[in-house]
């Protein structure tokens, strides 16, 4: 069987000594899947720091040791870090997960800009099952487990239902309190993703109160924005929109 490790976060310091951008991935993904972003934003002078989360990158079983309060607690710790290494701007990025958390960051600290890209604003048990589901079979192949550890390991999801549960909760408290965002937000979908992000995207854009805020659909995008075809699109616009707050 192949040893995986967990991920190592990112940080790449940018030309800009008080600016920097906090990145966040998506749910099953790791640092990996925003690592073009993560390059691109440094390229363009800022610095970029991306966080793994608990348990991601690992085996199905070793991720649901975590639930979404551990990955937030994640989320806040590395805006901390970065108040602690001496940035006063901090803007929040993040990819579905990765976008609540940013929402949620901006709801309840200082941050410069939010940028949020395929955030769903609800979730439901089933469809998380599918995605640990998935990661399972994937996780699985990947470390050369044999499909009898892999269906084991599956199994243990119905035991997990209580943290699918606090992702359902965590997720509508966020959306509950968007009105608290202060922050310029960039909201973002792909038109090849699955409609409801559009709906979702629409929901957050709809529920920010203040007037600094803009909404935008790319025609090639699925829903892991960072790669894929379209993904140069989102860079520029996601380095355009850090730049007008610069």
């Amino acid at each position: 069987m192949i040893n995986v490790k967990q991920p190592n976060p990112i940080f790449l310091e940018g030309e800009s000594s008080d600016h920097a951008v906090l990145l966040l991935h998506s749910f099953t993904g790791t640092v990996r899947d925003v690592k073009l972003l993560a390059n691109k934003l440094n390229k363009a002078g800022f610095t970029c720091y991306v966080p793994p989360y608990k348990g991601h990158g690992l085996k199905l079983t070793e991720l649901m040791q975590y639930d979404i309060n551990d990955w937030w607690d994640d989320a806040q710790a590395a805006y901390q870090w970065l108040k602690d290494k001496g940035y006063e701007q901090i803007s929040v990025m993040g990819v579905s997960l990765g976008g609540i958390l940013a929402l949620r960051l901006a709801e309840n600290v200082d941050v410069e800009t939010v940028l949020v890209m395929s955030t769903p604003y609800r979730k439901d048990v089933a469809g998380l099952t599918d995605r640990l589901t998935y990661y399972g079979q994937k996780m699985g192949d990947l470390m050369g487990m044999s499909e009898s550890e892999i269906e084991n390991a599956i199994a243990q999801i119905k035991d997990y239902e209580p943290g699918l549960n606090q992702f359902k909760v965590m997720t509508e408290d966020t959306m509950d309190h968007l009105d608290q965002i202060k922050a310029p937000v960039a909201i973002k979908y792909g038109k090849q993703d699955e409609p409801v992000y559009e709906k979702s995207a629409q929901f957050i854009y709809d529920n920010i109160n203040h007037d600094d805020k803009e909404l935008q659909g790319y025609t090639d995008c699925k829903h892991l924005m960072t790669q894929g075809k379209g993904h140069a699109e989102v860079e520029a616009d996601a380095i355009a929109f850090l730049e007008d707050y610069r």
